[in-house]
């Protein structure tokens, strides 16, 4: 049987233990090394994590709850991951919904290889994935710019590096600087509002130097926002940040890496001084081409005059053009008697032609049709009419008389004559009474 006493609901027994864990000093301040067992985080960004007991040999591991708001992680410099090992600073308290105490963490650093490692190996691979590093994104510098603009601060070494380096190489070459904070929490964002206008100046080429430093001081070059506004650029860029051995996020999404911001200087522009050495050399061999070329054409020139002459080639068209004259003449003879024996040929076919013509057989045929027509028009009966004889038909019936037993009184008449013809009618007929007899 419980001892009488105080009945606490789970409320207040929670606000108890906050208030006793709240009020020690040792809870208030800690500091815990341990692995990162799982990790997750809210829309809201803040951080939950469970930290694991990394000490060799526990059986059982001890773990225990962890978080970390947005306003404490803004400043992390890694994103943390499970199975990091870590050194967590926070106060104990306790999450009085649950009953669960929770690590309240206001810092949290990696062992070993440092948060700013980590952070820049997780940049590296983020951008790489996204295809900021290919190499079709990479655009070629000019050969000869006419301007070039340069991110940097005017109080560093690097600044005279560079001006000094274009002035010797290419006096010709305009610089614009555009002055900004190369290090410290404010340089990130005054490095990518001086890349901004840098591009909008319109120049050939954007060099983004500064000189060497400490890994912290060029962490502002290894920076997401200062990485994506080289990327965004209009305008190839050249950066030369730190020494040889430095290697920042910016190197990486740059259209070319220089070692230093002297070098980056070299690669923008060229040394005209060595240019024109090396155009007067290209133009002595070019001269003692030429030169060369001209004395072995002129030789290959000759050796064909040479060979010209011996064949001569007046002489033979001359010739040519005789034997053209004689084989015209020959061609001309031989033509015009042929045609004078052609000719005489058709002459005597054309007499043969007209001895057994059609002109004789004609006329005779004529004079032979002329006859036939006369004696036709002889026998003909409209001669016969010619000479006082008619022909008479009987109307109804349309045949000719031949005698007058043919007719009966009364019947019609058609008597043709030489001219005309007459109509009558039969009054009477008499087969005995010759024609002419007075009757």
């Amino acid at each position: 049987m419980l001892a009488p006493g105080r009945v606490l609901q789970v409320g207040e027994l929670n606000s108890l233990i906050l208030a006793d864990l709240e009020e020690d000093p040792e809870l208030a301040d800690v500091y815990v090394e341990a692995e990162i067992g799982t990790c997750s985080r809210s829309a809201a960004g803040h951080r939950y994590l469970t930290l694991t007991d990394c000490r060799p040999g526990s059986a059982e591991p001890a773990s225990i709850r962890a978080v970390m708001f947005r306003g404490a992680g803004r400043n992390l410099e890694f994103e943390p991951e499970t199975g990091q090992r870590v050194i967590a600073h926070g106060r104990v308290s306790l999450y009085t919904s649950r009953g669960d105490v929770q690590l309240y963490l206001d810092r949290l650093e990696p062992t070993g290889i440092g948060a700013i490692a980590i952070a820049f190996q997780q940049l590296v691979a983020k951008l790489e994935a996204e295809g900021l590093f290919l190499p079709e994104r990479k655009r070629a510098i000019p050969f000869l710019p006419r301007r070039v603009a340069v991110v940097t601060s005017t109080r560093g070494a690097a600044i005279r590096d560079v001006i000094h380096v274009i002035r010797r190489r290419c006096p010709i070459t305009s610089i614009v600087v555009l002055p900004t904070l190369v290090q410290g929490d404010a340089s990130p964002a005054a490095i990518v509002e001086a890349l901004r206008l840098a591009d909008r100046a319109a120049p050939d080429v954007i060099l983004l130097v500064r000189g060497g430093g400490s890994l912290e001081d060029l962490q502002a070059f290894n920076t997401e926002e200062v990485a994506r506004a080289v990327a965004g650029l209009s305008h190839p860029v050249i950066t030369g940040v730190g020494h040889e051995t430095d290697t920042t996020v910016v190197d990486f999404v740059a259209d070319r890496r220089a070692a230093t911001p002297s070098v980056a200087a070299e690669l923008a522009v060229p040394d005209l001084e060595q240019l024109r050495a090396e155009v007067a050399a290209r133009r002595l061999r070019l001269r003692r081409g030429v030169d060369g070329l001209i004395i072995q054409m002129g030789g290959s020139l000759g050796q064909l005059h040479a060979r010209l002459s011996r064949l001569a080639p007046r002489a033979r068209v001359e010739a040519g053009r005789q034997d053209l004259d004689r084989l015209t003449s020959r061609l001309q003879g031989i033509g015009s008697r042929i045609v004078t024996g052609r000719r005489s040929e058709l002459l005597g076919r054309l007499r043969l032609l007209a001895a057994r013509g059609p002109a004789p057989r004609l006329l005779r045929a004529r004079e032979e049709f002329s006859g036939r027509v006369g004696r036709l028009e002889a026998l003909s009966p409209l001669a016969v009419l010619g000479r006082g004889y008619s022909i008479t038909y009987l109307v109804d019936q349309g045949t000719m008389l031949r005698e007058s037993g043919q007719v009966q009184p009364g019947d019609r008449l058609l008597t043709r004559l030489a001219r005309g013809t007459v109509t009558s009618a039969v009054i009477e007929s008499n087969s005995q009474q010759e024609v002419g007899d007075g009757a």
